[in-house]
C-alpha cells in the first residue's frame, strides 16, 4: 500500500469524504514515520500533531475508547518499523505535509470543539489579544483561553472587574490520582444539580487539583486572570470529553459562583497557534 496522503486533509479539521478513522490512520502514520525519520520541521511536525489531535478527539466523542484508539496508533508504529526513511513513498509523503503546511499556515483563524462554545483560534499578532479563546458564561460574561499581553501568552480567565471576585480556581481531574474519566451520574442514571448537560464528566471531589492564578491584572473594565504554565500543562493532559470547573470567591474565601468548561480540542488549537511564527512566548 502506497503512503501517498492526501495533502491538505492531513492538516485541515478532515476531508468529508473520509472518516474519522481514515483521517486518524493517515495523521499517525506522518506522526509515526517522522518519529522514527525525522521528516518535518518544529511548525511542520506542531501542525500536525494539532490535526491528529483533532481527529483523536473526534474518535473519542464518536465513542471509541482511549485504548482502542492509542491501540491502533501502536499498530501503525509497527507497520512502519522497516519501512527505510529513503523510501521514495516516505518522502513523498512528506512533500506533501510540506506543501499541504505551506497552505495551511496561511490560515489565520480556525475554529476547534469546545463546550459550551468552540475554541477560537487566531495567529498572534503584535498586540495584545487572545490568541486562543472561548465564551465560559454570559452572566457573568467569562472568557477562558491563551492571552498574549505583552509579548507574554499565559492560560487566562477573563471576568467583569469587581470588587466581589477576589480570585479564581480551576479545578481539574489529576490523571495521576483518577487516571479514568470521573462521571458521577453513572452513565446518565443519576441526575447532578449544576452538571452542564453536554458532558457527564467532571473533576472528582476528592482527587481533583485546584490551580490558583499567578496574577490578576485589570485591563479597562476586565478582570484577567492568569495562571502559569503548570497549569497550562494539566489542561492540555486532559481528555477532550471532560470539563474542568472555575470557581470565583470574594475577600472572605466565599464561593461566588461555579462555571464548567470543556476541554474539547483546545491541545490542538494550542498546537495551530504555536505552528505561526509570529508566536515568540510561551513555547
Amino acid at each position: 500500500m502506497r503512503l501517498i496522503l492526501a495533502g491538505l486533509a492531513l492538516l485541515s479539521a478532515g476531508a468529508e469524504a473520509q472518516t474519522s478513522r481514515d483521517s486518524f490512520a493517515q495523521r499517525a502514520l506522518a506522526r509515526a514515520l517522522d518519529d522514527r525519520c525525522a521528516l518535518f520541521t518544529e511548525m511542520e511536525r506542531l501542525a500536525l500533531d494539532g490535526a491528529y489531535l483533532q481527529v483523536r478527539g473526534d474518535l473519542l466523542r464518536d465513542g471509541f475508547s482511549p485504548q482502542d484508539v492509542d491501540s491502533s496508533y501502536d499498530r501503525i508504529i509497527r507497520n512502519v518499523g522497516n519501512r527505510p526513511c529513503n523510501d521514495a513513498d516516505v518522502q513523498l509523503l512528506a512533500d506533501d505535509i510540506r506543501s499541504a503546511f505551506a497552505a495551511w499556515q496561511r490560515e489565520r483563524f480556525q475554529n476547534f470543539m469546545g463546550a459550551p462554545s468552540l475554541w477560537q483560534a487566531s495567529r498572534p499578532y503584535a498586540y495584545d489579544s487572545w490568541v486562543i479563546s472561548t465564551a465560559v458564561s454570559d452572566a457573568p460574561v467569562l472568557r477562558a483561553g491563551i492571552y498574549q499581553l505583552d509579548g507574554d501568552s499565559a492560560l487566562t480567565v477573563s471576568a467583569p472587574a469587581s470588587t466581589s471576585i477576589a480570585s479564581l480556581a480551576l479545578v481539574m481531574r489529576d490523571p495521576a490520582q483518577t487516571p479514568d474519566l470521573h462521571d458521577p451520574t453513572l452513565g446518565g442514571l443519576l441526575t447532578i444539580e449544576g452538571l452542564p448537560a453536554w458532558t457527564h464528566f467532571i473533576p472528582p471531589a476528592d482527587t481533583a487539583r485546584r490551580h490558583l492564578p499567578v496574577s490578576r491584572q485589570q485591563l479597562e473594565d476586565t478582570d484577567m486572570f492568569r495562571f502559569a504554565d503548570a497549569t497550562l500543562q494539566a489542561l492540555i493532559a486532559l481528555d477532550p470529553r471532560e470539563a474542568i470547573r472555575i470557581e470565583a470567591f470574594d475577600a472572605e474565601g466565599e464561593t461566588v459562583f461555579v462555571e464548567y468548561l470543556g476541554v474539547g480540542d483546545f491541545a490542538a488549537a494550542l498546537a495551530f497557534v504555536r505552528s505561526s511564527r509570529d508566536l515568540s512566548a510561551g513555547r
